[in-house]
């Protein structure tokens, strides 16, 4: 299963890098990415298109998954802000939730239950990394956190221009936070959907960002500050609740 793990994620780590990395016009960037969506259908003398069409094939898997991240990068290159949530969320639908997706189907899960309960997970993995990343992403002019969760509290550009943290952006994120760790308990029940090793994997991945979402509310989301991460201690926790101690329940979890 490793190899065509390695197939995908070579294929989405093409196309991010083509969206993000530094020193293209936006311009040649989409111009790109139509020619990596082309590649999905022409299959070209390339490593990476070669190794996913064989995995395609083997596994059957739906080209609309990889259309779907091919449409979320465009649309790093093009939008910057958001204004609601089903906004934000249709954007992780086509960004994260196909990877998901797609290892199910790598494992042999092809239903329609597996597939909800790994959107949540996927999601809320992404959406964590954009409270985490915050700081980062508005230094390159993009601000995940929607409009309709800061605006109500009167929360200024200004503040995050100068570093600050500020209480109406901490509301904003407090309201996003919530609705991303009912992602995560909405979607535990993915990880016990696939047996041997990656079960532990993906217990491991959830309870990873469990911890990260739990350090970034522990700094009261001043990631300007201090940009939460995973440490050595976290992992040894996140292994040892993985494979001896995971319980029948997520909301005894849901916080380490």
């Amino acid at each position: 299963m490793r190899p065509h793990v390695a197939a995908v994620y070579a294929f989405a780590r093409g196309a991010d890098d083509i969206a993000d990395e530094p020193g293209r016009a936006p311009e040649e960037r989409l111009t790109l990415l139509d020619q990596w969506q082309r590649h999905l259908r022409e299959t070209p003398r390339d490593d990476v298109f070669e190794a996913l069409a064989d995995t395609r094939a083997r596994f059957n898997l739906p080209i609309e998954l990889f259309d779907d991240l091919l449409s979320a990068f465009r649309q790093d290159v093009t939008q910057t802000r958001y204004d609601t949530w089903a906004e934000l969320l249709d954007y992780c639908r086509r960004s994260a939730n196909p990877i998901g997706r797609l290892v199910l189907r790598l494992a042999g899960r092809d239903d329609a239950a597996a597939d909800r309960w790994s959107d949540a997970v996927c999601s809320a993995l992404q959406l964590t990394n954009f409270w985490q990343d915050l700081a980062i992403d508005w230094q390159r002019g993009r601000l995940y956190l929607p409009a309709e969760l800061w605006r109500p509290y009167q929360a200024s550009a200004e503040d995050l221009d100068h570093g600050v943290m500020s209480e109406p952006w901490r509301s904003g994120l407090t309201e996003a936070a919530h609705r991303t760790r009912q992602l995560f308990i909405d979607g535990r029940p993915v990880c016990d959907t696939v047996s041997g090793r990656l079960r532990y994997e993906l217990r491991a991945t959830w309870l990873g960002g469990v911890r990260v979402l739990d350090e970034v509310e522990r700094v009261g989301f001043n990631v300007f500050a201090d940009r939460p991460k995973l440490t050595s201690s976290d992992a040894l926790v996140i292994g040892w609740k993985a494979l001896i101690t995971w319980p029948a329940t997520p909301r005894s979890i849901t916080r380490f």
